[in-house]
């Protein structure tokens, strides 16, 4: 009895340790749980919708990670392509054809998914959902995965200001001391420009006090490295721009 005891004890244990995340996902609102969901609002006129992730292996080894694209829905005449370890692939690409190699304890931020309209000059009203998987080459159970639902309308905002509400690039990227962005707000709301580092920490807050114009981001205090500066519309996220600092 007490052998019997023994082995399933093991078992479990080894159980547990074949089945352990390693991975973990993280955005600009800091650290995200396995299978969360997201909601990533654009504008019926915006051409491109882009979704970054910084990837951490929180493991005490080296590990080889796979990033896996899954339609669980997808609009007409739309498509969804990744860039992730070391390039960009078509939308037909379900898995990348490279894994990145991820150092014990260390963080990637290379990946970006790449949501568009292909056939028209903007998005059609809708929504496509999207899943994105992370794993271990070596141990396809040791995974973490993000649902992102891409949908042309930014929450709370109706369908005929939703035309209104729109954030540009950030230019330069890389920004050394000042970065720039435009920006257009609907009439009556209010708007606010708020830079996040990657732990999702505020580091900027900007209150607008015009309907649209060019907002001014001070970098020169900021540390060499990734932000993101994202347009608030009433409080509610509208769209959110990728941000490089580089001294």
């Amino acid at each position: 009895m007490k052998k019997l005891f023994l082995s399933v004890f093991f078992l479990t244990i080894l159980g547990l340790f074949g089945f352990s995340q390693s991975l973990v996902l993280s955005n600009y609102s800091g650290t995200l749980p396995q299978n969360a969901t997201l909601i990533q609002a654009g504008t019926p006129d915006s051409v491109e919708l882009v979704t970054y992730f910084t990837v951490k292996n929180t493991s005490a080894n080296s590990i080889r990670v796979l990033c896996k694209k899954e339609h669980l829905s997808l609009l007409d005449s739309t498509e969804v392509s990744m860039c992730w370890a070391g390039g960009c692939y078509g939308s037909g690409t379900m898995v990348s054809p490279n894994d990145q190699p991820i150092p014990a304890g260390q963080i990637n931020t290379e990946f970006s998914g790449h949501y568009t309209q292909v056939a028209f000059s903007h998005f059609k009203p809708g929504e496509s959902v999207i899943r994105w998987t992370f794993y271990d080459k070596g141990n396809v159970n040791d995974s973490t995965s993000v649902t992102v639902k891409y949908t042309t309308y930014p929450l709370g905002i109706s369908e005929s200001d939703a035309f209104h509400a729109t954030l540009s690039n950030i230019y330069p990227n890389p920004a050394t001391t000042q970065a720039s962005c435009s920006y257009s707000i609907p009439a009556g709301s209010n708007g606010t420009i708020v830079v996040r580092n990657l732990l999702g920490s505020t580091v900027m807050t900007q209150v607008l006090s015009a309907n649209s114009g060019k907002a001014s981001i001070n970098t020169m205090d900021m540390n060499d490295g990734i932000y993101f500066c994202s347009l608030l519309v009433d409080g509610k996220t509208v769209e959110s721009r990728k941000m490089i600092v580089r001294h």
